[in-house]
């Protein structure tokens, strides 16, 4: 990670961290190190204005980085014959990679899906999330921040 030069162990935050593009604070804990939070994040909330945050700054990538980041998308999916496989078409064709998928039934026509992601940065996200969103089985499309 560039910017950190210290023997203490970092971490992102599981369940929807930080990917390169985003803005994040890092949470100092003794004894397990730095975890890495979207600033945004409900978990990094109570941890911004005291002393334990390391910096606020924006994840950068190095340019020929191909590191992979935990992101989670939740999805209303229209329930009808074919549609997961949509979904999953626009996450592969973007070179992205489905490391979780948990579904559940909202009404008899919607199914909502947590997608559990691994992407490059906040634009590849960003780019997955806009194909996501132009597809007619979608009827809403978040990112989710842990």
């Amino acid at each position: 990670m560039r910017g950190i030069n210290s023997d203490l162990p970092v971490k992102f935050a599981p369940n929807g961290g930080a990917v390169p593009g985003d803005r994040i604070i890092g949470i100092v804990s003794p004894g397990e190190g730095i975890t890495i939070y979207p600033i945004q994040s409900p978990a990094a909330k109570g941890f911004r204005r005291r002393a334990g945050a390391l910096a606020r700054r924006a994840l950068g990538r190095r340019r020929n980085d191909a590191a992979r980041f935990p992101a989670r998308i939740m999805i209303d999916n229209v329930n009808e014959p074919g549609s997961l496989a949509q979904v999953a078409t626009v996450i592969a064709e973007h070179d992205g990679n489905i490391d979780n998928i948990n579904m559940s039934r909202r009404s008899p026509d919607f199914t909502e899906l947590t997608i559990d992601l691994e992407v490059y940065d906040l634009k590849h996200l960003s780019a997955i999330i806009a194909q996501l969103r132009a597809k007619a089985v979608v009827a809403r499309v978040e990112r989710v921040n842990g």
